[in-house]
């Protein structure tokens, strides 16, 4: 089930010092570039500049989109500012303007925090009836509150069949730093039952320190009712600047970030992990634990002392405790490690007396390489994810967990690791998705064990279901034998989505995290997912400065058991055939691989009165060894539901489609478009399919219509002007940075003899030091007015781009471009949306999307977080991108190029000349016709 509500801008920021550090160790390490290649020789990397990869990341890169949010928040109080406003020694330093909408006023303006818009990072707990079921999930409603609250809940009291928007979790605000009231409830939510209708849900929280300062910490709601209602936040006061340091100007020094909790089922007890970011520590942050024995009635509840679980140069951020329950005393905690430059670890560390103290650390796996960038997605990280099994199946007491590593070099992958020895060893990890080093990213695990049957569910989002651009689904996996054996990967989400979708300037556009729980042969998930907002360019207009996805996915599963697995309990066994359904029936394993369309009209458009036949190529996509299969006698039925079509034909067969294969219909679909048809009408696709042994499974796929026709809004080859000049209309506009260097023309760049738009990818700061080569400029088009009937508006234009990239990644890049819509329509909120948050169609030459995605990053004259036309395009590349729902509207391009503090492609690439261009460009609106 889907449960909407809307989306925000959360911009991370790193404090100063470690940015200067950050750019002063890229610079150590160009300069060691030679020394770095044997290494990189050795290790199986390659070498490329990097100020973002190649060193130990520092301990505010670790915080996440919520902690740093907690920390500006915290920073904007101090100084004085309104809610909602950075600190103004933030915008002093880095630029007149930061990567956001909101930059569209005055140049000497503080900047603001975008609108508030997105709901994601969710938790969820159910009561033991599995009928109250209560999720939260950051809420960036909630900044627009005194005292603000972005903690979001919901409720449901009939399983998940429907639910509650709650708003946001309260507080009292009895405290105030001038015109601010506290304390802060700042998300980063976790939610847990603890029987008898009561659920508890931390946060991060902003509460008053001092008359001018206030402290980053930890605080917990209480509900008696079933999550209806609310009390709180109760102070954890164990996390609360522990180590009692203040700066000059007594604001306390420690910071707290991402928490999570357990339950203890035999005694009560929840206990907390978190991070403490802390200058005392050896790394910077000190992974703590703590725990209270009557959070259920206690007002305010009490807390244990503070344990420091990790606290070396390598340590840590993500934990997540777990006890083993069943009578015993052991609890364990898990959390991401940083021992070197593009590595991480999983480290480990168990208790036997209920979280009082804690083992010396250990990492349970070797080190992996760091998991790259994901297009359309805003945060990236490998933290795991943990569960014991506290059934009474054979396996009760097992330890599980799962993480994101990219050792195959595709983006990442899942791993599984696994401890029947109460977290004395773990197993070698297994790796659990579709393709493993043959597809794109999987990530942001979770796990859970059903408490009844012992089932081990998986899930993640996952970008394997193409081979470029932003397309991603939600992807769940099982195991009914305590991890050996695996189910094939199958999708949650019931059609793949694109994960810009909904995305603006703000951050973290998906999140951090997703949750499962699991009891009773049941499995409650809950996720955010990017859907195509309703209303395309207008989506969320003219209410709301934003749009109205992402969304809060719910989604429940109740198990279709095969047969229990009785046999031995060891490593080296056949580890097929673990995902029956259906009575026994193996899962399909297909997805559509592309449609062939020949329409009887032979304009190359689906038009009333055409006869059309498909193609329909169907892929078996699991080719890992673990759970692999060929699905034989394949039959297919094809349905729509869309008014004015029928299916002739509607059943086809397939030969079996062997892992990894792909296979086309040799008989045709048949489809009769009716002469009643409304042109522009999009065709939705229904694609049952299944066969022999093989349950079967919906595949929707949907079909564009009508013969355009086109009317062109703009145009421009820039031919007009002489190079070094742009046309009349057009304008550059300097948004951060403290070096100037406006867009221009150029003929000159990537061997082209045509005058086009150009911007120079040049270390050309001002100085003193590098610091000054970042900036952050836009190149606004004169503005448009599409027609009223407009179905959709197309941008086409040719690239050229050649920046710095990092050659270690696929898609991690650092200097580039990107290309923005401002809606100007009268009436209207003033934003601008980028291209990807609401397109329906864009490519870049052969592949889809961008090609590359831009770091976080500390420095506000930089674009931190995009999606980018960066590396190199090796000559120009043509883009098309299709717009919905722009009838009507007033709009502007904005074509906004950054580039971060050190190296250029030159760095990467020797030889090249850097820069990025674009050139022939035309923008039509379309209208649907009957030919």
């Amino acid at each position: 089930m889907r449960l909407r509500t809307s989306k925000h801008s959360d911009s991370s920021q790193l404090r100063n010092q470690y940015l200067e550090e950050q750019m002063l160790g890229k610079k150590k390490l160009l300069l060691g570039a030679v020394i770095f290649a044997s290494i990189a020789a050795w290790s199986g990397m390659t070498t490329g500049a990097s100020d973002h990869g190649r060193r130990r990341k520092q301990p505010d890169e670790r915080m996440s989109a919520m902690g740093h949010a907690a920390a500006r928040a915290r920073a904007a109080l101090e100084h004085g500012l309104p809610p909602g406003v950075r600190a103004a020694k933030d915008f002093e330093e880095a630029g007149l303007c930061v990567n956001q909408p909101d930059c569209e006023g005055a140049d000497d303006a503080p900047p603001a925090d975008g609108p508030a818009s997105t709901q994601s990072e969710t938790s969820i707990a159910v009561d033991s009836t599995g009928q109250h079921v209560v999720i939260g999930f950051n809420d960036f409603r909630g900044f627009s509150r005194n005292p603000i609250s972005v903690s979001g809940f919901m409720y449901s009291d009939d399983g998940g069949s429907s639910f509650v928007d709650g708003g946001q979790l309260p507080s009292p605000g009895t405290d105030t730093i001038g015109t601010a009231k506290l304390p802060r409830v700042l998300g980063d939510p976790d939610i847990k039952y603890l029987g008898g209708c009561v659920f508890v849900y931390s946060s991060i929280i902003v509460k008053k320190f001092s008359a001018a300062t206030a402290a980053q910490t930890m605080g917990v709601h209480r509900s008696t009712d079933c999550g209806h209602t609310w009390v709180g936040p109760f102070e954890v006061t164990p996390v609360t600047n522990p180590h009692g340091l203040v700066d000059v100007n007594g604001s306390p020094v420690d910071d707290a970030d991402k928490e999570f909790m357990d339950v203890d089922p035999d005694s009560g007890r929840v206990i907390m992990s978190w991070s403490n970011f802390t200058p005392a520590a050896a790394g910077g942050v000190e992974i703590s634990t703590t725990f209270s024995d009557n959070i259920a009635t206690a007002t305010p509840p009490t807390w244990s002392p503070r344990r420091i679980v990790g606290a070396t140069d390598v340590d840590g951020q993500g934990s997540i405790p777990r006890f083993a329950g069943h009578g015993s005393p052991n609890a364990y905690v898990a959390w991401s490690r940083f021992p070197d430059f593009f590595i991480n670890n999983i480290g480990f560390a168990r208790s036997t007396d209920n979280g009082a103290t804690w083992s010396a650390p250990v990492s349970i796996t070797g080190d992996f390489f760091t998991m790259d960038h994901v297009l359309g997605n805003d945060r990236v990280h490998n933290f795991p994810s943990m569960a014991v099994d506290r059934s009474n199946s054979r396996f009760r007491g097992d330890i599980y967990i799962v993480y994101a590593e990219n050792n195959n070099r595709d983006g990442a992958d899942i791993a599984f690791q696994r401890s029947t020895d109460e977290g004395l060893t773990f197993k070698p990890p297994l790796v659990l998705d579709s393709r493993p080093g043959d597809d794109r990213a999987q990530w942001f695990p979770a796990v859970a064990v059903d408490s009844a049957t012992g089932r081990i569910h998986v899930f993640y989002y996952d970008q394997g279901i193409a081979s470029s651009g932003d397309l991603s689904e939600v992807t769940h996996i099982f195991s009914d034998d305590g991890g050996r054996r695996w189910s094939s990967p199958q999708p949650l989400t019931n059609r793949p989505f694109h994960a810009g979708w909904g995305n603006d300037t703000g951050q973290p556009n998906l999140g951090d995290y997703n949750q499962v729980v699991s009891q009773n042969g049941d499995a409650f998930f809950v996720y955010a997912l990017a859907s195509r907002p309703p209303a395309g360019f207008a989506d969320g207009q003219p209410a709301s400065a934003s749009l109205t996805v992402p969304d809060v996915v719910f989604n429940r599963l109740h198990e279709a058991r095969g047969e229990d697995d009785d046999g031995e309990d060891a490593d080296g066994e056949d580890e097929h055939g673990g995902d029956e359904h259906e009575s026994g029936r193996r899962a399909t394993t297909l997805n559509i691989a592309g449609v062939t369309v020949n329409e009887s009209g032979g304009n190359g458009f689906i038009d009333p009165g055409d006869t059309v036949k498909l193609k329909i190529a169907l892929r078996n996509y699991v080719t890992n060894p673990l759970s692999a299969h060929k699905v034989d006698d394949v039959k297919a039925v094809l349905s729509t539901s869309t008014p004015g079509v029928s299916v002739l034909k509607a059943r086809r067969e397939y030969e079996k489609i062997r892992p990894g294969e792909t296979e086309v219909n040799t008989k045709d679909f048949v489809l009769a478009i009716l002469p009643t048809f409304a042109p522009g009408t999009p065709i939705e696709l229904v694609l049952t399919v299944g066969g022999g042994e093989h349950g079967h499974t919906t595949l929707l796929q949907t079909l564009l219509t009508g013969t355009p026709s086109t009317t062109t809004l703009l145009r421009e080859n820039f031919d007009g002007v002489v190079p070094g000049t742009v046309p009349a209309g057009w304008t550059g506009s300097h948004a951060g940075g403290t070096n100037t260097v406006p867009w221009t023309t150029s003929n000159t760049f990537c061997n082209t003899g045509s005058n086009a738009a150009f911007h120079q990818n040049a270390a050309d700061g001002p100085g003193p030091g590098a610091f000054t080569n970042t900036r952050f400029e836009r190149l606004f088009s004169p503005l448009f007015v599409v027609p009223g009937d407009a179905d959709f508006v197309t941008i086409d234009m040719d690239v050229c781009y050649d920046t710095e990239d990092d050659p270690n990644f696929n898609i991690l890049a650092y200097d580039g471009f990107l290309l923005r819509v401002t809606d100007q329509t009268p009436g209207r909120f003033l934003r601008s949306v980028l291209v990807e948050a609401f397109e329906d169609e864009f490519k870049t030459g052969s592949f889809f999307h961008y090609p590359k995605h831009f770091p976080r990053s500390g420095n506000l004259a930089y674009f931190e977080d995009m999606s980018a036309w960066a590396g190199d395009s090796q000559g120009f590349k043509h883009v098309r991108v299709r717009l919905p729902g722009m009838a009507g509207s007033t709009a502007q391009l904005r074509f906004e190029f950054t580039q971060d503090a050190i190296a250029t492609c030159s760095d990467v690439r020797p030889g090249h000349t850097c820069g990025v261009m674009f050139d022939n460009l035309v923008v039509k609106s379309v209208k649907s016709v009957v030919p």
